[in-house]
């Protein structure tokens, strides 16, 4: 019969690597038959501050044999949590004792509702419920527990193993020095980003990410209901339970008594959130870079990327053409150096351009706005691709991101969100679209340097400077913007939207755009700025 032991006490004269755990691990509430370990996560703010966390594992002690039911809980983070085993006189009693004392801190403390198109577990009256936490690594329980990885909804990828790894030797790609150990350190930035932006430093599944949009999808849909005023924001139940499912789900840190307005779903992070989740999901490709000498930064991507030397004839062009690209109206940030340039091709977006250049130029459409900056001779376009360019205003605009993210946009381009929600952001005055800049200064701002209005310096990759895209938009008729709107496409007869300086409420032009296929990246710079 199962018998617990005293609390932080371990059995057998034993320590904590002593201990084996197993998988598969617990994904969804209430389903915990046939699996052996599971993370939960409580986050209830209504008077309590709670971000809590309960963790349990049917485990083995490595020399015994003996089974028992591991069980460990505190507020997410903690560094000595509390933790007590039942022993059990077998596997299958282990697993009884497990799947119960799950259920009575889960499905038996809440009701079923419906959140966000989810079905999902909420507490019920006077009730702490813990969900469970879909986790691709963990970092809680005992260090054994640190081996079992999962990665639920992941993306497909190569097979592990030895074969996996000289068939790797064989069709890795081909890549100049500079460009891998580009990938490299931003592999091991992305990695470490993710793991310090969690409570407890663990992964969250690529299911959970994909949850955790279609939350956000729903937060903003609320929020074009709720308004523009934070204060209604942060007392709107709706916003509150959709919060709640997010910290459940993506257990980022939540300091104690942090402001209210600094963690719900509000107009202010909506756009930080899903930085975040592109770069927690760039994390995953990068789960074994600190265990295999052999890994590939390449993973997940069908790219071509290559270092452009300054002195071959396109390297000239872009240091030359980069730094001129502005009208010096952010005073703060200084004169452009150029440390590296690539050039960048994704596969999947070969000829997704031309067509829709075709498409706009056979509508014959009047172009009344072009972006500022552009040159009539790009030496990496042919004359007849040029043709294109010019009757399609195809513009060479820039895209800001902080280093952390840059991985991600090489693997999956820039991202739409999950829906196009009519609502006004900040950060994205304009709807949901794609912003891009034709000042390089404007779109400096959002990225990784000290100084940058949006970061401040965040998401940096250590040894390296910021970085900027260079990425032709297919522009078409630009519609110019009054003000701020929630666009979700452009008016009729227009292929964009321009926000204009000195007309649409904004210093430096942004222009948006709300389909993938019009954008296609080409250069990446690593840039730093100096004073004048």
């Amino acid at each position: 019969m199962a018998a617990k032991l005293d609390k932080d006490t371990y059995p057998e004269k034993a320590g904590p690597s002593d201990f084996q755990c197993f998988g598969p691990p617990a994904t969804r509430d209430g389903e915990f038959d046939g699996v052996k370990i599971c993370d939960m996560g409580c986050f209830t703010q209504d008077g309590k501050d709670s971000n809590k966390y309960y963790h349990a594992a049917v485990v083995q002690h490595k020399t015994s044999k003996n089974w028992y039911a591991y069980f460990e809980w505190g507020r997410t983070g903690a560094a000595k949590p509390s933790f007590q085993f039942v022993q059990c006189g077998s596997e299958a009693e282990a697993c009884r004792e497990f799947a119960a004392q799950l259920h009575s801190k889960n499905d038996k403390r809440g009701e079923w509702a419906t959140v966000a198109g989810i079905r999902t577990l909420r507490a019920r009256a006077g009730k702490d419920c813990y969900l469970v936490r879909p986790m691709a690594t963990r970092s809680t329980g005992l260090p054994d527990a640190r081996s079992i990885k999962s990665n639920e909804g992941a993306k497909k990828q190569e097979p592990k193993g030895d074969s996996a790894k000289s068939a790797a030797k064989k069709s890795a790609p081909k890549a100049d020095a500079q460009t891998l150990s580009l990938l490299r350190d931003l592999s091991i930035a992305t990695l470490a980003y993710t793991r310090g932006s969690m409570a407890d430093a663990s992964l969250p599944t690529q299911g959970a990410i994909d949850e955790a949009r279609t939350i956000l999808a729903e937060a903003q849909k609320r929020l074009v209901k709720v308004g523009d005023d934070v204060k209604k924001q942060i007392k709107d139940k709706d916003l509150l339970q959709l919060t709640t499912l997010m910290y459940g789900r993506i257990p980022k840190k939540k300091p104690v008594g942090a402001p209210p307005e600094t963690w719900i779903l509000s107009k202010d992070n909506v756009l930080a959130w899903q930085n975040d989740l592109d770069a927690f999901e760039s994390a995953l490709y990068s789960t074994d870079i600190e265990e295999e000498p052999e890994f590939d930064p390449f993973q997940g991507m069908e790219l071509t990327m290559e270092w452009i030397p300054p002195d071959a004839a396109l390297g000239k062009f872009l240091y030359e053409w980069w730094p001129s690209a502005t009208n010096n109206r952010h005073g703060h940030i200084g004169k452009l150096q150029i440390k590296n340039l690539w050039r960048v091709e994704r596969h999947a977006d070969r000829g997704q351009l031309a067509t829709v250049q075709k498409e706009i130029n056979g509508t014959k459409a009047k172009i009344k706005e072009r972006a500022l900056f552009q040159t009539e001779q790009r030496p990496d376009l042919p004359k007849a691709e040029a043709k294109d360019f010019h009757a399609s205003n195809t513009a060479l605009l820039f895209h800001g991101t902080r280093s952390v993210n840059v991985s991600g946009i090489l693997r999956e381009s820039l991202r739409l969100p999950k829906q196009l929600v009519g609502v006004v952001i900040t950060g994205a005055m304009f709807g949901p679209g794609l912003y891009f800049a034709d000042d390089w200064k404007k779109s400096a701002g959002y990225t990784s340097l000290p100084n940058s209005y949006w970061s401040a310096g965040g998401g940096a990759v250590k040894g390296r400077s910021a970085f900027m895209f260079a990425v032709d938009v297919v522009l078409g008729n630009p519609f110019v913007a009054p003000g701020a709107h929630g666009y979700t496409q452009p008016p009729d007869g227009h292929h964009s939207v321009f926000g204009k300086a000195g007309a649409s409420g904004v210093q430096n032009n942004e222009y948006i755009v709300f389909r993938r296929e019009q954008h296609q990246l080409r250069y990446l710079a690593e840039f730093a700025t100096a004073a004048k």
